[in-house]
């Protein structure tokens, strides 16, 4: 297939954007020529139409279970602070979650993913009732959906010992699955947070895990709760250059220096941090002690544009500084988000140059004023964010074309998803005190 007639923003070495060009992609999901001498077929091209091709989004840290939370309203007060967040509403939905609920909440996230042009998703999962073998039912929604993934399970202490050890078992199962896989599925080792997690729990994860040589995924320093977990993590081993460690909120100078020298990969959440009202982590300070700093949406929303846009906002309102964010932004969702993807699972995305994966996005934007390297981020966050995504390929197949999902009937997803949903509200609210 030769997409032609595009504007392309290649993401390359030079950063390069193309008036008028095709790519090439081949059988094997990959980005062929650029411009290729020979005209092409016209049985084997698409029509871009002049729209905007680029590499499709990433979202490096986030909840697909929570798409069936959608709407919950629990009875009694609102929870005031974090914690009682997590045990009011997301510890109760966790541990209400079947097997079909997993899988219609997967589905029906991946397919907003999709639409809103984020084709590749890291994932976070836990459902403490529904723990065996779950990870292969949300590799088929991933599957069915037509979207590259990374999954782990969420090991934590708060449920007991014994669903600590099945936390465990099913990432190291899941692991060695994804050892025979395809390159479009691959694995994490998943861990809550320090605080539910005691000191003879991490190093039982790091022991299994050891043999593995799998990447961790965590949460840190979300909340103050969660402060000292950075030494923590350090002494039991789980800190390395292909950790993913969500939020990095409530972090010191001393916490900071160490995730610079453990080489840690921080995923900013931004949308989720105001939501939870638990702070803004500093992108500026960050990257410049060397923290390679990714994004994700932890779940809040879909949309990867948002959560781009919200961190560079966010951190001109921090800074109180309008000359600050955009660049820090730009750099955590358009070039870490890749090289973290990069260096923990070895998959070449976020770019369009020869032999890197065929994931793309086709935009509805034609921009009215001169396009540029030199002001692609501007772009990007004022005009190119808020157009409608018309397509979405992933591993050189359309899985949204024409703003329609081609993989899965939406509609039929949807319906079905809200059946599962009553029942599981159901459950939640017999769990809920009087």
């Amino acid at each position: 297939m030769i997409l032609t007639n595009a504007r392309v923003l290649t993401f390359d070495r030079a950063n390069r954007v193309l008036a008028n060009a095709c790519v090439e992609i081949g059988a094997d999901g990959t980005i062929g020529a650029i411009n290729p001498e020979a005209p092409p077929d016209p049985a084997e091209t698409v029509d871009a139409a002049g729209r905007l091709l680029m590499p499709a989004l990433i979202n490096c840290h986030t909840h697909l279970y929570s798409t069936l939370a959608r709407g919950l309203a629990l009875p009694g007060r609102p929870p005031k602070t974090f914690p009682q967040i997590l045990r009011k509403l997301w510890w109760r939905v966790d541990s209400a979650l079947n097997e079909e609920d997993v899988y219609y909440s997967a589905l029906a996230g991946l397919i907003d993913s999709a639409k809103s042009g984020v084709g590749t998703l890291l994932d976070h999962h836990s459902s403490p009732n529904a723990c065996g073998g779950i990870l292969d039912r949300i590799e088929q929604a991933f599957r069915e959906v037509g979207l590259r993934g990374a999954l782990c399970y969420e090991t934590t202490g708060r449920n007991g010992a014994r669903k600590a050890m099945d936390g465990i078992r099913e990432n190291v199962r899941f692991i060695e699955r994804c050892r025979r896989g395809d390159g479009l599925i691959g694995a994490s080792f998943g861990l809550h947070a320090a605080f539910t997690l005691s000191d003879s729990l991490l190093r039982r994860a790091a022991e299994a895990n050891r043999s593995l040589h799998s990447c961790f995924h965590i949460h840190l320093a979300e909340h103050a709760c969660d402060r000292g977990a950075v030494s923590r993590l350090a002494a039991a081993g789980i800190l390395d250059e292909r950790t993913l460690a969500a939020h990095c909120l409530h972090l010191g100078k001393r916490d900071i220096a160490r995730l610079t020298r453990y080489g840690v990969n921080a995923i900013h959440n931004p949308q989720s941090n105001c939501n939870n009202a638990v702070g803004t982590a500093g992108l500026p300070a960050l990257m410049r002690a060397g923290v390679a700093v990714g994004l994700g949406s932890d779940g809040y929303s879909p949309r990867m544009w948002d959560e781009f846009k919200t961190a560079a906002h966010l951190q001109k309102l921090r800074a109180r500084d309008p000359r600050v964010g955009l660049a820090e932004a730009y750099a955590a969702a358009f070039l870490n988000n890749r090289a973290i993807v990069e260096k923990i699972w070895g998959v070449r995305i976020g770019r369009i140059e020869t032999g890197a994966q065929a994931d793309l996005i086709l935009v509805d934007y034609f921009p009215p004023t001169p396009l540029s390297p030199d002001n692609l981020a501007a772009h990007l966050l004022y005009g190119i964010s808020n157009a409608p995504v018309d397509s979405l390929i992933v591993n050189g197949r359309f899985v949204v074309h024409n703003r329609q999902c081609v993989t899965v009937d939406e509609r039929a997803v949807a319906e079905k998803a809200a059946q599962q949903t009553r029942s599981l509200w159901r459950r939640i609210e017999t769990s809920c005190p009087p």
